[in-house]
């Protein structure tokens, strides 16, 4: 006689279903790891054109390899150049006008971020003229031999007075002739070895109102025909 309640059930394989969970979980696992061994399985053939191809572009880039330190990763024979001390430059500016005849009336100025070396329009150029010439070389000769050994970076910037020029010179207006005359002395430059860029202004009488108040006019007008040589803080 059967002694089981009336209700119970007879084990089956459907009584339990967590095996066929079981079972797919596995054949996901194993789905998963065939999938990452293909990935990984590297093609001869695409590799070697791999290898090939960026092969020819590092030619392209530099068809010499250096391995190994080379004078250039030499720390002790690396140079930096850094900007010159304003302060410095000051100082050794005024030092060389001061002891040549050539440059008298020059003033050094220091600005805030520059050092300016003021050249009188007079111990450059006649009246309304903007050639080079051998006064204008030899100015230059004297500043660029202090100047190219340093990193900064400099600007020259052509002045005049308030004045209009005459109807009968080379130029039309003072704009002209400012920047004429700073292109003459940015010429020299060249010319007597200085080789690093050199920015070019042309202000005419745009700075005038700069000058100081008290001088006597005539004063103002003199300091206001000029060139400046700007030597910045920065390269």
């Amino acid at each position: 006689m059967d002694e089981r309640a009336p209700n119970q059930k007879l084990p089956g394989p459907m009584d339990a279903p967590w095996l066929i969970t079981f079972a797919d979980l596995l054949s996901l696992m194993l789905t998963f790891f065939v999938l990452l061994y293909s990935m990984s399985e590297v093609k001869a053939d695409a590799w070697r054109q791999v290898v090939q191809a960026l092969s020819s572009r590092d030619a392209e880039i530099d068809s010499e390899v250096h391995v190994g330190p080379t004078s250039r990763d030499n720390v002790s024979t690396t140079a930096v150049e850094y900007a010159t001390d304003l302060s410095y430059l000051e100082s050794l500016l005024a030092e060389k006008i001061t002891g040549e005849p050539l440059l008298a009336g020059a003033r050094v100025e220091r600005g805030e971020d520059r050092v300016v070396v003021s050249l009188p329009g007079a111990i450059l150029f006649g009246a309304g003229e903007a050639s080079v010439n051998d006064k204008v070389m030899s100015v230059a000769a004297v500043l660029s031999y202090v100047l190219r050994l340093v990193p900064n970076r400099i600007e020259i910037q052509g002045h005049t007075d308030p004045d209009p020029v005459s109807g009968a010179g080379a130029f039309a207006s003072n704009w002209e002739l400012s920047l004429a005359r700073a292109l003459a002395v940015e010429n020299a430059f060249r010319r007597t070895g200085y080789r690093r860029p050199i920015g070019v202004l042309g202000l005419a009488d745009s700075q005038f109102f700069r000058l100081p108040g008290n001088l006597p006019l005539e004063e103002r007008y003199e300091r206001a025909r000029r060139v400046d040589v700007v030597v910045r803080a920065d390269k």
